[in-house]
């Protein structure tokens, strides 16, 4: 039996609406509505009231203290909802301080609408690409970064800067949101004793992880049902360098879906043992905008939603994904803009407002890989940077000719730099051969083939 009232809210309608490689919840990371489920943990009674409480002031980031997050989950509050009965959570995996640069950058962006009355979930991810207006300013970025930028200088604006971007995006009003790091989500899924996966074709990432031998450097996962730790999940929710981003989103919904049926198999709700696991693990890495007592009257509403209508929705660079390339945005990278047109979201307003009768996307499932990929290998240009130093009477110029070379691993750019300074002083009039040894090469990065004369190119000394 629940732990839980089953007693009715009443509804309350017409809240305020909320309003740049890899600030999206698919993104990379990492990790989901599996927090709507951890708020139902949270607030189970009996002897980890007071646990429950100093784990809710934490996630608040210490808006509410102990006390009044005791306060709230006793008591319960009625929750947000839009006009049609929809509450709108939005998930956002963020990579963590365990992972060097970027630990502010959003790797998954997901919105979370629940519809009690007619049982049904929908989910909906976000590219980390997607390039989006920064609240409150005239620029432009990755929406990725936006957590990032509400973060600066102490500002603690982060998840309210994601909320109004996403917001604008989807149309609906983003009702609460929260975060969850790496380890995080890794803790809270060996808590519940992991989660099962099942693959028509085996998984393969050879590229991604090598730097570093992350994921045992070649992370594959065999043809069928496959177990998975909070560590491999993680890595099957990581990976994306064989795949996509695109793909990477729709493994991490798959994920979510095994973690809530994880979550209910186990009887998790009257297992005050894995409440307090799961509390354990959640404490330091999830940060939230949910009262406690909003927490509670969340739960007493939806904890009933086991078997819950599944919709899913992926944004990408397809027809149904709504979103392309752009060619008229120079300066930022690999972005995706609507193919309404920049900033235009109208047609992905109309999608999320109708998500649960329009045509389900058919694209929807992670792609089957039917041969292992050869390692992913990157050929990139030389740029000459510097001045050569040679004796007076001559000067240095670079052939006009520049090769490439092809590399593998991880880089900061699309070009390797050839450092002129570092070079053997010229003596005469001619040539100086630049190899491979001479280049400046990023840390990560291993050169796979080049001229076969090891030449990579050559620095001419004229009169």
């Amino acid at each position: 039996m629940s732990i839980f009232s089953n007693k009715k809210k009443k509804k309350q309608t017409g809240f305020r609406v909320h309003g740049n490689e890899k600030i999206s919840f698919y993104q990379k990371k990492t990790f989901w509505f599996f927090t709507v489920f951890i708020f139902a943990i949270i607030v189970a009674g009996g002897g980890f009231l007071y646990k429950s409480g100093s784990i809710l002031s934490k996630m608040s980031g210490g808006k509410e203290s102990v006390f009044g997050s005791l306060l709230g989950v006793a008591s319960g509050e009625e929750i947000k909802q839009e006009g049609d009965g929809r509450t709108n959570i939005l998930l956002l995996g963020m990579r963590g301080t365990e992972i060097l640069g970027g630990d502010l950058l959003a790797d998954v962006i997901m919105v979370v609408s629940l519809k009690k009355d007619e049982d049904k979930i929908a989910l909906v991810s976000i590219p980390r690409d997607l390039y989006v207006k920064i609240p409150g300013s005239t620029d432009s970025s990755k929406i990725n970064a936006i957590h990032a930028y509400g973060e600066q200088a102490g500002k603690k604006e982060g998840i309210s800067q994601m909320k109004k971007a996403v917001g604008e995006i989807t149309g609906m009003n983003i009702h609460y949101a929260t975060t969850i790091d790496f380890v995080g989500f890794r803790k809270l899924i060996d808590a519940v004793d992991g989660v099962d996966v099942t693959l028509e074709t085996p998984f393969y990432e050879v590229s991604q992880f090598v730097k570093g031998n992350e994921c045992g450097g070649e992370f594959t996962l065999p043809a069928g049902k496959n177990h998975l730790t909070g560590e491999t999940a993680l890595c099957y929710v990581r990976a994306r360098e064989n795949t996509s981003d695109f793909d990477r989103a729709k493994r991490q919904q798959v994920v979510l879906q095994s973690l809530k049926s994880r979550l209910i198999s186990l009887g998790t709700l009257t297992d005050f043992g894995r409440v307090s696991n799961i509390l354990d693990a959640i404490g330091d890495n999830v940060r939230t905008d949910m009262p406690a007592g909003e927490m509670r009257g969340f739960f007493d509403e939806y904890v009933g939603m086991q078997n819950a209508e599944i919709y899913q929705r992926v944004l990408e660079n397809t027809e149904e994904g709504l979103l392309r390339v752009p060619e008229d945005i120079h300066g930022a990278g690999y972005v995706l803009v609507p193919r309404a047109g920049n900033y235009d979201y109208s047609k992905i307003h109309e999608i999320c407002k109708n998500i649960f009768v329009v045509a389900r996307q058919s694209d929807v499932g992670p792609v089957n890989q039917y041969a292992k990929p050869q390692r992913k290998i990157r050929t990139i240009p030389i740029k000459v940077i510097g001045e050569l130093e040679a004796s007076s009477k001559y000067k240095a110029k670079a052939t006009q000719k520049i090769f490439q070379i092809k590399i593998e691993g991880n880089y900061a750019g699309n070009q390797i730099t050839i450092d002129l300074s570092k070079l053997p002083k010229a003596k005469d009039e001619g040539t100086v051969n630049v190899k491979i040894e001479d280049l400046s090469i990023p840390e990560g990065t291993k050169v796979i083939s080049h001229m076969p004369t090891k030449t990579v190119v050559k620095i001419k000394i004229e009169k």
